[in-house]
């Protein structure tokens, strides 16, 4: 059975307010899901951050050893 309570904390109260990320969860639990979610997104950027260094690194690397004195040798 669904009790008001339930209804009401699933359905949306109005634009300004966001939805229950978790309505079926403690608050204890809810709390850690939201953390959980939020350390899951900042390593995923964390993640795509050293990759886009990693290859700026590789693009400097690769111009660095093409525009040497050596370079008109190996066409």
């Amino acid at each position: 059975m669904i009790t008001d309570e339930r209804r009401a904390a699933v359905d949306v109260q109005g634009w300004d307010r966001s939805r229950e990320s978790h309505p079926y969860l403690c608050e204890d639990c809810q709390d850690r899901a939201v953390a959980v979610r939020a350390r899951a997104e900042a390593d995923e950027r964390e993640r795509q951050e050293q990759e886009r260094l990693r290859l700026e690194a590789g693009e400097q690397a690769a111009a660095q050893r093409a525009g040497g004195w050596l370079s008109r040798f190996r066409t």
